[in-house]
């Protein structure tokens, strides 16, 4: 009866570990990880440099695509602040993702730039 415990016990660890990992999986592959990982060409984690003009460039192409939800003042442009919004998921957001700001609060953080 002791094996039949542990036998169980075992199954139960490895179907919770099976079933946590093809979440994780999944987690990367939501339409917000394809953008992403479409134009994070470098894979820095930013969208930065040569990268901002490609999404410009996708976006003029077809304003009600995917990366419509990004232009959030619906000019049909996506300025700095909507291509910065464009991140992995995970980071930033609503649900519990990391802090961008390298954990410090606003009046930390410094002036922001200006262009």
């Amino acid at each position: 009866m002791k094996n039949f415990s542990r036998f169980a016990a075992l199954l139960a660890i490895l179907g919770t570990v099976s079933i946590s990992s093809a979440f994780a999986a999944n987690a990367g592959s939501g339409p917000k990880a394809r953008i992403f990982a479409e134009f994070d060409s470098n894979k820095n984690g930013v969208i930065d440099g040569d990268e901002i003009a490609a999404v410009r460039k996708a976006f003029a192409a077809d304003t009600k695509g995917p990366l419509a939800a990004y232009d959030k003042n619906k000019d049909g442009k996506l300025d700095d602040a909507e291509i910065t919004a464009i991140k992995p998921p995970g980071v930033g957001g609503k649900k519990g993702g990391k802090k961008d700001d390298g954990g410090k609060k606003a009046t930390e953080a410094g002036p922001a730039e200006k262009k």
